[in-house]
C-alpha cells in the first residue's frame, strides 16, 4: 500500500531522518514508537508531503515517485488518498461538527452538499457523535473534537490514515474515548500509521511496531513480539522506562 525508501530530511544542518525505509501494508495498523525528538512526526509529515524531503522514494498504491522531485499535481493526487489526524484537532472554530466533516468533501472533492452531509452523518455516527453534529468545537470536549477530526479523516474513504499523537493534547480521562474509536478502525482493517506514546494501543491494536530513535528505525516487529521479546538493547531500555519492564 505505502512504502518509502531511503528517506532523508534535514532542517538546516540538523539531519532528522537518516535514510528511513518504511512500509505499511493494506489493512495493517502500524504503531510508530520512540522518544521525543526521534523523528516520528517528521516521518509522517514527509510521507504526507507536509514537509519537503531532501531525498527518498515513495511507492504509493503501486506507483513509484522521487519524493524530492515530485510534481505538485501528483502530491495533490496522493494527498487525496490519505487522511491525517493531527495532535491539535485542527478544526474550524466557526463551523459545526457536521460542517467540519463535510467541508473537505465539498471544497476539495467537489462533492454535492447533500451527498457530503449524508456521509458526514454516517461518520459522526461511527465515532459516536451523531448527537453533537450541530455543536461547535468550543462546545465539545477535547476528546469529542478529536473524534470529529477522525470522522473528517475517514469521510473521504482514504487508502491510509496517518495519526500524529492523536491523544497527546487530551486530558487522561478523555484519551480512552479516542483510542476506542481508533481500535475499532484497526479491527475493521483500516490501513493506519499511528505515532503514539500509548503503549496499550500499540500492544493491543497495532499489527506491527516500528521503534525509532535519532532519525533511524532501531527495530520493527509484530506488536506481540516487540513487547514480549524486544531484540535491540535500546528497545529494551525504552520499554523499561515507559512500562517499568522489558516485557
Amino acid at each position: 500500500m505505502l512504502e518509502v525508501k531511503q528517506l532523508y530530511k534535514s532542517f538546516g544542518k540538523e539531519e532528522v531522518l537518516k535514510g528511513i525505509d518504511f512500509r505499511v501494508d493494506k489493512g495493517e495498523a502500524v504503531a510508530v514508537l520512540g522518544p521525543s525528538g526521534s523523528g516520528k512526526t517528521t516521518l509522517l509529515r514527509c510521507i504526507s508531503f507536509l514537509e519537503r524531503v531532501n531525498g527518498g522514494e515513495i511507492i504509493f498504491d503501486g506507483l513509484h515517485h522521487d519524493m524530492s522531485h515530485i510534481s505538485k499535481k501528483m502530491i495533490r493526487q496522493i494527498r487525496m488518498q490519505m487522511g491525517f489526524v493531527f495532535q491539535s484537532f485542527n478544526l474550524f472554530r466557526n463551523m459545526t461538527a457536521l460542517h467540519n466533516v463535510t467541508i473537505g468533501l465539498t471544497a476539495a472533492r467537489k462533492m454535492p452538499k447533500g451527498e457530503a452531509e449524508q456521509i458526514a452523518w454516517e461518520m459522526l455516527r461511527k465515532v459516536g457523535l451523531e448527537e453533537r453534529a450541530g455543536y461547535y468545537p468550543d462546545q465539545l470536549s477535547g476528546g469529542q473534537q478529536q473524534r470529529v477530526a477522525i470522522a473528517r479523516a475517514i469521510a473521504a474513504n482514504p487508502k491510509v490514515i496517518l495519526f500524529d499523537e492523536p491523544t497527546s493534547a487530551l486530558d487522561p480521562e478523555l484519551t480512552g474515548e479516542v483510542l476506542d474509536v481508533m481500535k475499532k478502525l484497526a479491527d475493521e482493517g483500516t490501513t493506519m500509521v499511528v505515532v503514539t506514546h500509548e503503549m496499550g494501543f500499540a500492544r493491543e491494536a497495532a499489527d506491527r511496531v516500528v521503534f525509532m530513535e535519532d532519525g533511524v528505525i532501531v527495530e520493527e516487529a509484530p506488536s506481540g513480539e516487540f513487547f514480549q521479546n524486544p531484540q535491540k538493547e535500546r528497545s529494551v531500555q525504552f520499554l523499561r522506562r515507559v512500562l517499568g519492564t522489558a516485557k
